[in-house]
């Protein structure tokens, strides 16, 4: 399988590409000019700034499918505007790339969330996939929730599927390790959506208060 994996020149996306390339094709897309993360094939890697269409299409010609990192770990903006500028790179960008998919009769679109947005839910509450998001009123929460948001309303039109997995920081003790985020997104490439539906949300972490109960 060929696969599009976004975010390769930030921690998630270049474990992703290193990991999933010993079972796929794969072409690493970041938004730096060069990786910069180790385990990212320099050759193969594709720099593309994901608001332009032209670029977008590019970065996926060809896949079969798309692993959305981007919104996991963004890169960080800086200087004046800095909070506007990360929100408009991975909405619109994110919507971009999925129009790019839409065009290219790309069947799924895997996007890599984040667990920080359930951050300010009391911790004596169990929190599931049934549970609504709470972005924080700051970019860094709100870039990954917006990102879902895009991805979720997109799918319903039902011209793609979209497995939304949320995930804590990588390896951290009460985040998500990258054997689960590898297997996680193994899992989303062949997951069978039910009947009807083309939106799927999963939490994947590995230890601390959001560790699923009995895992």
């Amino acid at each position: 399988m060929k696969l599009a994996i976004t975010g390769a020149d930030q921690p998630m996306g270049a474990l992703l590409c290193q990991r999933l390339a010993a079972h796929h094709e794969v072409i690493p897309v970041g938004a730096a000019v060069d990786p910069g993360e180790d385990g990212v094939d320099a050759a193969s890697y594709c720099h593309a700034n994901l608001n332009l269409p032209p670029a977008a299409a590019a970065a996926i010609r060809g896949t079969d499918m798309i692993v959305h990192a981007q919104p996991h770990d963004p890169a960080p903006a800086s200087g004046t505007g800095a909070e506007g500028e990360l929100l408009e790179r991975i909405s619109r960008g994110t919507y971009v790339l999925l129009q790019a998919a839409m065009a290219a009769h790309v069947g799924r679109l895997i996007l890599i969330s984040q667990m920080r947005l359930f951050q300010d839910i009391p911790e004596q509450y169990i929190v599931t996939e049934t549970w609504q998001p709470r972005p924080r009123p700051e970019a860094a929460s709100l870039a990954p929730f917006m990102a879902e948001l895009v991805c979720r309303e997109i799918a319903r039109t039902g011209r793609i599927e979209v497995v939304n997995l949320r995930m804590g920081t990588l390896g951290a003790a009460d985040g998500t390790s990258g054997d689960d985020a590898v297997a996680a997104v193994q899992r989303a490439l062949v997951l069978e959506m039910s009947e009807g539906y083309h939106w799927q949300e999963q939490h994947v972490v590995s230890g601390g208060r959001f560790l699923p109960q009995g895992a």
